[in-house]
């Protein structure tokens, strides 16, 4: 099989980085989502996880608005996800990837709660067959060492190490490597910059809030707690937790189970925040055998 392709398609007036790679039939698409953390982008988070999955899928793996090859631009007056889930819908119809085919979405830490949040949107933000969220839990019950630890970078590659050490085991064969396109990521132009952007608060003291008598009919319905959203989602979703993650709550997949019928949990024994990097050949083959259940429900994709 050939290697990936290195694209960039107009999304949305976005220059978008992507890689792509396919068999000559793919039984039908994935598209993977990246995690958010600073140097990643498509190709550090699942390069080894593309040629595996496109034996037998068309796979799409596209760079967030502020990473890799993607313009560094930031919305400072919306949520993290609406903006990058808004933009990977333009990307999915500029590559044409539309309902009622769809695709299979796949995201691991930020971009798995990017899927979880899309698919819990009504109607569903992106045109999707299944979606599979590897360590994002939507955006709850983070550690305090993700908290604490993987919002703060220095510069260095030494603290690109420290970061990704967090997510793997430094002695997985790849580390090196990945820790060095990583580096290589964050001295691109805005790369750091879009990142931190999201962080910046309003100097002055927040407003007020407002009286309790406030007019019920002015007043915003309550948002259901989460994961509470996602019961409704019509099509098939696994969450995926590592035994061994450290930078979510333990037990936080528990909060998925039960929750619908079209919602699944699978722990990892052996894995820690980011299998799809230290362990990509075992994640292809969960993916894989999950991907092809999905298809064979023929389900077609929410619009």
């Amino acid at each position: 099989m050939t290697s990936p392709q290195s694209l960039t398609v107009d999304a949305h007036g976005y220059v978008t980085h992507y890689w792509e790679l396919a068999p000559d039939a793919p039984e039908s698409t994935v598209v993977l989502v990246h995690d958010g953390s600073f140097g990643s982008d498509a190709w550090t988070t699942w390069s080894g996880v593309i040629p595996r999955l496109a034996e037998r899928y068309r796979v799409l793996a596209p760079d967030l608005l502020g990473f890799g090859g993607t313009d560094k631009v930031v919305y400072l007056d919306r949520s993290p996800y609406a903006y990058r889930t808004a933009h990977l819908a333009a990307f999915c119809a500029a590559v044409g990837v539309a309902a009622p085919e769809g695709a299979h979405f796949v995201g691991h830490s930020f971009g798995g709660s990017l899927v979880l949040r899309a698919l819990a949107s009504t109607p569903s933000a992106l045109p999707a067959r299944s979606g599979v969220s590897i360590s994002g839990s939507g955006g709850p019950w983070r550690s305090r060492q993700a908290l604490e630890d993987l919002g703060r970078f220095d510069g260095t590659e030494e603290d690109v190490r420290r970061l990704l050490s967090l997510m793997m085991d430094e002695d997985r064969p790849g580390f090196d490597e990945n820790a060095r396109a990583r580096y290589a990521n964050t001295r691109k132009p805005g790369h750091v910059e879009a990142i931190l952007a999201g962080r910046l608060k309003h100097p002055a003291p927040p407003e007020p809030a407002a009286p309790a008598a406030a007019s019920a009919s002015s007043a915003k319905p309550a948002e259901a707690p989460w994961p509470e959203p996602l019961r409704d989602c019509p099509v098939p979703v696994l969450i995926v937790g590592g035994d061994r993650d450290t930078l979510l709550e333990p037990g936080w997949t528990e909060h998925f189970e039960g929750l619908s019928p079209t919602v699944s949990v699978r722990r990892l024994g052996d894995a820690r925040h980011a299998p799809n990097v230290e362990q990509p050949e075992a994640t292809a083959e969960l993916l894989g055998a999950f991907l092809s259940e999905a298809d064979r429900a023929g389900a077609p994709a929410v619009p």
